[in-house]
């Protein structure tokens, strides 16, 4: 029983250390953009993305918004940890710049650029930067987390709240 606790024990160490070991190995900076063309006015765009109040009624990865005052709110995911965010720069029909408060494992912002191509054209670019100095952390935001795919989902939510 003694030599099995021993065993389990090491096994364990050994997993973290090498978590730890892959996380020194990964870059702290992550960077994802995501681009899209939209068939609306970049004043409608610029007001549903800006309006975090309301992003539960078109976003299906939000469970819940809780507003803490008129620029920081936090996000509460269906799945995940609940983020914290603050406004950094908002330019009215321009750019919407949000930075990551909370939580304090990792770090980051977000930009939406918008701008009006067409008369009922949309360009929009966001870019989100996530900086984990953590390494096992890092290890497990690589191995779980998929920005990504959630940039996608975002574009996608958007353009089903645009009714396109």
């Amino acid at each position: 029983m003694k030599k099995m606790i021993t065993y389990l024990l090491v096994s364990v160490v050994a997993i973290i250390a090498i978590v730890l070991i892959i996380g020194l190995f990964l870059p702290k900076e992550i960077t994802f953009t995501k681009t899209a063309v939209l068939h609306s006015d970049v004043s409608k765009v610029f007001n549903i993305v800006t309006d975090f109040k309301n992003q539960t009624t078109w976003r299906n990865d939000v469970k819940e918004i809780i507003l803490i005052d008129n620029n920081t709110w936090t996000e509460v995911p269906q799945n995940g940890t609940a983020i914290t965010f603050k406004v950094k720069q908002k330019v009215a029909n321009e750019i919407f710049e949000i930075e990551i408060v909370e939580p304090k494992s990792f770090n980051g912002y977000w930009v939406g650029t918008f701008k009006q191509t067409n008369e009922n054209e949309t360009s929009i670019a966001f870019k989100e930067v996530v900086t984990i100095s953590n390494p096992f952390f890092r290890t497990l935001s690589y191995l779980f987390v998929d920005l990504n795919k959630t940039m996608d989902l975002y574009i996608q939510n958007l353009k089903l709240k645009l009714e396109e």
